[in-house]
Formats: C-alpha cells, structure tokens, sequence
C-alpha cells in the first residue's frame, strides 16, 4: 500500500494511496509536505527537511546548511551536497555505503563550536578591558605593594592565555599556514606580533638588559587586540592605514609650511620675543598657535614691537589650523566611507557568487535527474 497523495486538513495529513483510500491520519503541526516515497514523505521547515513514516512518526532530520532537497526517486530521497548529487533512505542512510547520517548531531555540534568561538571571542575581549583597568590602577599604586604585586601576577597570566589563544588559533585550522593565508591574514598577523611583543616580559634576560620599565610599556600593547575583536573598530583602523598615502603628502605639505614660517618667524621675530628665539622652539610655538593655545598672548606680546605681526599669525592659523587640519579630517572620513563601501560591496559581491553558484549547482542537478529517468526509461 503505496503513499499516492497526501492532502492536509487542520493539524493532521490524509494520506491517500493510488485506489483514493486513505491510509492514515498522522497529526502535523509544523512545515510543508515537499515530496514523499512509497511509505513515507518529506517535510520542509525553516530549519531542514524531514522524513516520516505514514503515522507521522519522525525518522530523520536534514540540515539546510549540508544540503538542499531534490526529489524523491525510487524511495530515494536526493541531496544536493554542495557539488555533489547524493541518495539517502528514509531513515538516512546513505544508499552507496549503507552509512547512518548523524545529522541531528553535526548540526548540534556546527551550532555548539560556532558558540564556542563567540564565547571565546568575547572571553579575550572581556580580558583585554581588564587589562586595561588594571594598566590604569597600576599607575596608581607604589612598587611591591600587594596590590600591584596581584595585578601583576594578573597580567602575566593574562598574557599567558593570550599565547595560548594564538596557538590555538594557528594549529585548529586543518593547515597552519592558513592563519596566514586566510581572508583575515591581516588582523591574525596583527594579532601575532602584538602578542609576541606584549611577551616579552617572560624572558627575564631581555628584562634585564631593557629595563623591567621598557617591559611593563611593552606589555601595554596587548590593548591594541581590542582593535582585532571588534568590527567597528577595525573599520576604523583599516580608514586610517587607507588613508596613510594621501595624509603623508598631505603632512609633508604641513612640514614645509612648518618650515618656511618656522624660518619666518625666527629672522623676523626671534630678537624680540623668547618665542622664536631659536628654530625648535619657533616650531613648538607654530604647534601652540595651531592648536589655539593660549595664541591671543602670544600674538599681542609680538605685536607690541612689530604693529604688523598680526599678518603673519593670521595666515598661520588660517593655513594651519582651517586649511590642513580639516583637509586631513576630511581625507580620513573619506576613507572611512571608502571602507565602508568596500564592505558592502564585498558582501554584495559574495552573494551574487553564491547566488550563481547555486544556480550552476541546479544545473547540474537536473542534468544528473534527465540522466537517472533517460537511463530508467531504457
């Protein structure tokens, strides 16, 4: 007694076979009837395929993520697998080497190791910040006092689960050199050399010959994995490592603009005013005058002796602190658009190749069903 149609009627399925009887009434609460076999039909939800037997028992689950349901043939149902067309019975078998699918279970694990890696992305996160405050209460505290004593011994051992972190990371990829060939290369270098660096302090030779000091300083920079860990952040540092070839001409331009009024301003008023009475220190009052520290001051204290100073300072500011300072604001925003638009059109870009893949992927499909029906025709 074959399954020859099956209709749905409030919470339950009919299910007829060829001569219109019914053969059961099996309760369904949840999906759509896709398909179904001699003594058993295929579900669809939202999260996979399922198979039943004609008393709505459940006999196996498909995940979506491995594969993406065909048809039924000959009791069979076929799976498209990423390039690969593959049968399985009812109950998961597969039907080339009788192998049983775990396939609650892999998904169940997918699920668990993708928490696993948010956990343990957040766990350093969470680490980092604590390092941070206790960098900060260490500036705070006197020497070999017990409390600056902890948080040292904190973060050694923070440090410590930072080299175990990158081990980790390098050596769980089925190829090491992954971690350096990936599409995240960048940031796991980032990541490496930051964490060798902030190391240092365990070689007690190097401490040594350095300083404990220039070791504490050093072991600061773990801070800047805060930068790898999150999204926002590194958009913000990838705009500023984009923006780099247009502000160094743009700074280079800011260097000879320095110069000449720096020059400028030590033959015109270095005799008059302590604040241009040498070339470095004429460059240290330029940067005062550019940030609009205190330059009313120093402007009338010039402009006592010399009436038309005010010439000078004025297309300093006017060079200096409107012209360039915003040019260089306004090439970093620049680049943080263009690194957003990148994003997006990378993620654009990425779905259309899925997008086409899976069409290549159903072309291929049907060709291997003509093939199979051609061949059971003849």
């Amino acid at each position: 007694m074959a399954i020859a149609y099956i209709k749905k009627e409030s919470n339950n399925l009919i299910l007829y076979d060829l001569e219109g009887r019914i053969i059961s009434r099996p309760p369904f609460a949840d999906g759509e009837v896709i398909a179904s076999g001699s003594d058993f039909y295929v579900s669809e939800t939202p999260d996979g395929y399922h198979t039943y037997d004609v008393d709505g028992v459940l006999l196996n689950s498909y995940s979506k993520e491995i594969g993406h349901f065909v048809k039924v043939i000959d009791d069979r149902c076929l799976f498209l697998e990423g390039e690969t067309l593959r049968q399985y019975d009812k109950n998961g078998y597969d039907s080339q080497n009788s192998s049983a699918l775990q396939l609650k279970n892999s998904d169940k694990k997918s699920n668990r190791r993708e928490k696993l890696e948010k956990a343990g992305s957040l766990f350093i996160t969470i680490l980092i910040i604590l390092n941070a405050i206790a960098a900060g209460v260490m500036t705070y505290t006197e020497d070999n006092t017990p409390t600056e004593i902890w948080l040292n011994h904190f973060c050694d051992i923070s440090i410590l689960i930072f080299i175990i972190e990158i081990v980790i990371r390098i050596f769980c990829r089925k190829k090491p050199l992954e971690f350096f060939t990936c599409e995240d290369r960048g940031w796991n270098i980032f990541d490496l050399i930051v964490t060798v660096i902030s190391s240092l302090s365990f070689f007690t030779g190097l401490e040594g010959i350095v300083g404990a000091r220039a070791i504490r300083i050093l072991r600061e920079l773990r801070l800047l994995r805060v930068a790898s860990g999150i999204s926002n952040m590194k958009r913000v540092l990838q705009a500023l490592l984009y923006s780099l070839p247009q502000i160094s001409w743009a700074s280079l331009f800011f260097i000879l603009l320095y110069y000449i009024y720096g020059i400028t301003g030590v033959e015109l008023y270095g005799e008059c005013d302590e604040h241009f009475s040498s070339l470095h220190r004429t460059f240290l009052t330029l940067l005062q005058l550019m940030t609009m520290d205190d330059w009313m001051n120093i402007t009338l204290s010039v402009m006592e002796t010399n009436p038309m100073a005010w010439i000078y300072f004025s297309t300093f500011i006017l060079f200096a602190s409107y012209i360039l300072v915003n040019l260089i604001v306004g090439i970093v925003v620049d680049s943080l658009n263009e690194v957003h638009n990148q994003a997006m059109s990378s993620s654009t870009d990425e779905l259309t190749r899925e997008v086409d893949k899976l069409e290549k992927q159903m072309q291929h499909v049907k060709e291997l069903i003509n093939k199979k029906e051609n061949k059971d025709n003849a």
